[in-house]
């Protein structure tokens, strides 16, 4: 490093401007690091640069005196009297601009010369990752259809009936989420399609930021069939784990798909770590992990935000990203590897298998609790209109003998028979085994409440047809007693 006698290095000061907009040379940063920007001064004395001017933005905190020694090398553009300072520590830098050429002459003597060996060794190690990336081309098109396709489904969403802001659990049932009692129950389909749903407008904007600040790069590490791939186990991977921790849970979003492809991003940096340059391994290391664990941990405490899906998604990321991640060269990008991919398939997918296998078993107890949870999403389909049936017969006082008759035909027909039918599945199902469970409260309340029902359907059929005031009454407490069954089922279906 190029030295000063003290005797010529008396404090001078220099107006400078922090922010044009511009670098001072192709492929330098805009701005800097400590949030300064505007109009300035710089204050150079024999061992320190003092930089004073206001802050904008984020900045890193502290005063912006920087010791001399702390140079790790300057860039000088004479032609725009621009410099790039940056620091051993930390990897800072500065940007700024001089008021004049003769002043940035000035300055340029007074400052280090020469490049820290460190300094040397990240630049080139850039200079080897960019001619990789240029030699690659800057094709990349999974991530960007990847979220095409997610905001025209969500489009498609609004236009059958979903709301931009709240969420609408039939919609996204219908448009495929993975719904537990459906999706262990045949439709296994759903724990993809289910990545591709969204349940608000802030939800789809978050995952799709998210997926487009990283899914450049991440892409062009990795390639974009092995990318894809990452995304897709991924994405299985969080839709499993989500069914595993809660098996009756609607859930839905690119969350855990996105949580994979940063997970693979952070496998790639482990496994591939020479590949990168330094100062870039450890800014993206930083900010990938920040990332997964500020998200985790908002998680952690918002009861609506699925986190075993986007720890299941992480997980499937970092395991197929390790599998998958190969020297980031061009010889090696022109290799075929077919095995490689199918590797990652059976090592992400054989966990999967075995965590979703006891939620299909036959006879287990959590594959009894969905089968009984399915039988009530469908029952309660059908129990909506039946009830709004039987409130449109019965609003009609009957006045006469064939007033009544008529009544109690049509309530026979178009209610009690057709509740029977729709029962029939609720009141047959196997008993759910753990009795003290949420599910096993739930269909004895549902078995209590079909019968009550009944009950006072066909008390209230033959109350209509006799005329008798005795059946009458005993409809009439029947129908007390649905009600009560009613609200102790309403109770336990909203724990």
């Amino acid at each position: 490093m190029t030295t000063h006698p003290p005797e010529a290095r008396a404090t001078r000061e220099f107006p400078v401007r922090y922010s044009s907009g511009q670098p001072p040379g192709a492929g330098q940063p805009r701005n800097n690091t400590f949030g300064l920007a505007g109009e300035g001064k710089l204050i150079v004395d024999a061992t320190t640069l003092t930089f004073e001017g206001t802050r904008a933005g984020l900045g890193i905190g502290g005063v912006p005196t920087i010791a001399l020694s702390s140079i790790a090398s300057v860039d000088y553009n004479a032609e725009k009297a621009g410099f790039v300072i940056h620091l051993r520590r930390g990897r800072h830098y500065i940007v700024f601009w001089m008021a004049s050429r003769e002043d940035a002459e000035a300055l340029w003597k007074l400052l280090p010369q020469e490049k820290s060996p460190e300094f040397l060794e990240d630049q080139a190690a850039h200079e080897r990752f960019w001619k990789v990336m240029e030699a690659l081309g800057k094709r990349f098109y999974v991530a960007p259809s990847i979220i095409a396709l997610n905001v025209a489904v969500f489009i498609v969403m609004l236009a059958a009936g979903a709301d931009l802001v709240r969420p609408n659990p039939a919609i996204l049932i219908q448009f495929g989420s993975n719904f537990g009692p459906l999706t262990w129950s045949g439709e296994e389909w759903r724990l993809l399609t289910s990545a591709f749903l969204h349940v608000g407008i802030l939800h789809l904007a978050l995952n799709m930021f998210a997926l487009f600040q990283g899914g450049a790069l991440i892409e062009r590490l990795f390639g974009s069939t092995r990318f894809a791939l990452i995304y897709l186990l991924s994405a299985l991977s969080g839709s499993v784990v989500s069914g595993w921790w809660d098996p009756l849970r609607n859930s839905s979003g690119a969350s855990g798909a996105i949580f994979g492809v940063y997970g693979a991003l952070l496998a790639f940096l482990a496994v591939r770590r020479a590949d990168i340059p330094p100062s870039s391994l450890k800014s993206i290391s930083i900010s990938t992990g920040l990332f997964c664990l500020y998200s985790l941990g908002f998680g952690a405490v918002e009861p609506l935000i699925d986190n075993a899906c986007h720890i299941g998604g992480l997980l499937g990321g970092i395991v197929s990203g390790a599998i998958l991640a190969r020297p980031f060269t061009v010889e090696a990008r022109a290799r075929r590897q077919p095995a490689r991919l199918l590797i990652a398939i059976v090592v992400v997918g054989l966990p999967l298998v075995w965590m979703g296998r006891p939620l299909i078993a036959q006879m287990s107890t959590e594959a009894t609790s969905i089968r009984f949870q399915l039988d009530l999403f469908r029952f309660l389909r059908a129990e909506a209109d039946l009830v709004r049936r039987q409130t449109d017969i019965l609003t009609f006082p009957p006045n006469a003998r064939m007033n009544r008759l008529e009544v109690a035909k049509r309530l026979r027909e178009e209610v009690l028979i057709p509740w029977r039918a729709a029962a029939r599945p609720i009141l047959q199902s196997q008993t759910i085994s753990q009795s003290d469970s949420l599910s096993a409260r739930q269909q004895a309340a549902m078995r209590d409440y079909v019968r009550a029902r009944e009950q006072f359907l066909a008390l209230k059929v033959f109350a209509l047809e006799t005329g008798d005031p005795l059946d009458e009454a005993q409809a009439s407490s029947a129908d007390e007693r649905l009600a009560k069954a009613n609200a102790a089922l309403n109770a336990l279906l909203q724990e």
